[in-house]
């Protein structure tokens, strides 16, 4: 049956265009997932520390001036054309991660702290490509067939799964061990060392950059290629203005072809704004406290497989039918559940329970990754149920993304960094206990 159905979704299609759509929606996301992945062996170093990936879920958030910027654009701009927008924050976001690549190390002193300026800085022109994907690429691929949505989704995932299988390549060296380091003077005292991976941050970040390239040159392929237009839903001279009509009204209340009651309409865009809160803000901002305490390892693996979760759960749109509100729902709830354990391990640090064992690392990287497919399922279905809105239902999804993420960061940033409730592990502590 599955395959049947698939060998029907991949009937009258063409898989370059397939092809395409993919390697651009890998350019939505890859800068963001691919400098977040590399935070095991970034707080190593960071003047931030642990902290470092609340800093950088803040970063993320700062960069919605570019959704605000484009629908600034979209109102007083009407001559404008999007796909230029798009050719250039692709290529701005490449030359960033390029640059990345050499000053990632490098910090300085802001109100008297020390702080990864380069690192945060960049990361803020990557991370502005992702947010404005949010309202412009995913709604752009609306004057493309309805079939390769699908596919410009599982291109957003892999986003964060390429970078996840070059880290989890690069490795993190090993768990930090304590070390007797003997000063100058000749004191000695215990340090934290960590052991060195298979190539550095610089390479890795090299690499990352030629994939965002590539998703420019996808784009533009997209738009050039003969066998890409023939796929458009509109003629050439009108398809640029479909991708954001802001003046179309609500499909609840004008279609006759999809419908939808009012009620279900906001709870679909609510339950994506507390998906989008809890899975890109909240819970990516505790991550190392919910994972360091049982090793550099366990924490390596759960980032990369927790990505690798994420593009997997969207490839089932290809297989399977999206569920109805109720299975949504309960999701949701399992969703909400898992996500309450991963704040209880958090708090528990520097002890969290099982510690020492390696069910306990075993289960922080299960529960890590089961949370991340979900999130990618849940939203994979509600995005699909509002493709074939046709008003605003994408674009609304779009804001519903960026403000439920928005409200996440100021909490995680709130709660980490102002409450003490999390407490950084160090191997040292049990040398010296």
């Amino acid at each position: 049956m599955c395959t049947q159905m698939f060998l029907k979704k991949l009937s009258n299609r063409k898989i370059v265009v397939d092809v395409l759509a993919v390697l651009f929606g890998i350019g939505a996301w890859v800068g963001v997932n691919g400098i977040y992945v590399q935070l095991p062996l970034l707080v190593q170093s960071a003047p931030e520390g642990w902290n470092l990936p609340v800093f950088m879920v803040m970063v993320v958030q700062f960069a919605n001036l570019g959704p605000i910027l484009y629908a600034i654009y979209n109102k007083y701009l009407a001559w404008g054309r999007d796909h230029y927008i798009i050719y250039g924050i692709l290529g701005g976001g490449a030359l960033s991660v390029y640059v990345l690549a050499f000053v990632h190390h490098k910090s300085s002193y802001i109100f008297g702290s020390e702080h990864s300026t380069y690192l945060l800085g960049l990361m803020f022109v990557s991370s502005f490509v992702g947010c404005t994907s949010s309202v412009l690429f995913m709604p752009y691929m609306r004057n493309y067939r309805e079939i390769y949505l699908v596919s410009y989704l599982v291109g957003e995932g892999l986003s964060g799964f390429l970078p996840s299988i070059v880290a989890l390549v690069q490795g993190v060296g090993g768990n930090a061990e304590c070390r007797n380091v003997t000063s100058p003077d000749g004191s000695s005292k215990l340090e934290e060392y960590y052991p060195e991976p298979n190539f550095s941050s610089k390479t890795y970040f090299i690499i990352l950059g030629s994939i965002l390239f590539s998703s420019l040159l996808a784009f533009v392929s997209l738009n050039k290629f003969a066998v890409a237009k023939g796929e458009r839903v509109k003629a050439a001279a009108n398809f640029e203005t479909v991708a954001m009509d802001m003046n179309a009204p609500a499909s609840y209340m004008s279609d006759t072809n999809w419908s939808m009651s009012k009620q279900t309409y906001f709870y679909l865009l609510g339950m994506m704004a507390v998906v989008c809160m809890l899975g890109n803000a909240v819970l990516p901002g505790i991550q190392s406290y919910s994972c360091l305490p049982y090793n550099n390892i366990a924490y390596h693996l759960t980032i990369n497989l927790a990505s690798m979760a994420l593009p997997l759960a969207l490839c089932s749109g290809f297989f399977i039918q999206v569920p109805k509100i109720q299975v949504l729902s309960i999701l949701m709830g399992v969703f909400l559940i898992f996500g309450s354990m991963i704040f209880y391990v958090a708090l528990s640090s520097p002890t969290p329970p099982l510690q020492h064992s390696w069910l306990g690392k075993a289960f922080v990287v299960i529960l890590w990754v089961c949370t991340s497919a979900l999130i990618g399922f849940i939203k994979m279905c509600i995005t699909t149920i509002f493709r074939r809105d046709p008003g605003k239902g994408l674009y609304y999804t779009g804001i519903a993304t960026q403000l439920g993420s928005l409200v996440g960061a100021i909490i995680s940033f709130v709660v980490v960094n102002e409450t003490g409730w999390f407490r950084r592990y160090s191997p040292c502590l049990d040398v010296s206990h």
